[in-house]
């Protein structure tokens, strides 16, 4: 079983029957047609980026002194911090160097299985979080563009449904946005994984 092998040579450091197809040139081919490899990689890129970015909450929160948009930015910074906790987990799961505890097509199910929960997860959890941070970035331009207080600006209608129209407008934009992200992100590897499980099912 072709996918099979090409698992094994790249978990199995031990097998001197592999030991050929473990070289640095053949294993580095390998690698490249491996969609797990590339899921990995992917969430490596979701967690340095996601660290940048909490470090952008961080600064707005220290710099602008600001009660109701420290809290905003405070409760995205959590949403944040929580998505980069998971995202380190499932980046520990899949650990190309370590042998596989149980079958070739388990793992690869189980592994399909738990990216696929932890993106629908994360995108169902944003869609609390968009009109959090939505809000907070709102109050922080307002204050900045009018030199005022948030009570000073925030109680005239006008103000009221601008921000009403904000949210509906960046939330969806919002969550369809970060969706294709995720799709161009994980969505083929995730495709090229599940044909891999098929394959073997066939094979079996």
């Amino acid at each position: 079983m072709s996918i099979e092998n090409s698992w094994n040579g790249l978990t199995q450091r031990q097998d001197d029957d592999l030991a050929a197809l473990l070289e640095p040139s053949r294993l580095s081919k390998l690698s490249s047609h491996n969609p797990l490899e590339k899921i990995r990689k992917n969430l490596l890129m979701n967690i340095v980026f996601g660290f940048i970015v909490c470090f952008f909450y961080v600064f707005i929160i220290t710099y602008y002194n600001i009660l109701q948009v420290q809290i905003a930015i405070g409760c995205v910074l959590i949403f944040s911090l929580w998505a980069l906790l998971t995202a380190w987990q499932e980046y520990k799961k899949i650990n190309s160097s370590a042998l596989p505890s149980l079958p070739v097509l388990i793992e690869l199910k189980r592994h399909h299985q738990s990216i696929s929960a932890w993106l629908i997860t994360q995108q169902r959890v944003a869609l609390f979080v968009y009109p959090v941070s939505a809000s907070g970035g709102f109050m922080l331009g307002g204050v900045i563009g009018s030199g005022k207080p948030v009570e000073a600006f925030i109680g005239s209608s006008f103000i009221l449904i601008s921000l009403l129209v904000t949210l509906i407008i960046l939330v969806p934009a919002s969550y369809y946005l970060a969706k294709w992200f995720s799709k161009i992100s994980f969505g083929k590897h995730l495709k090229a994984l599940e044909e891999n499980i098929k394959d073997l099912e066939k094979e079996e």
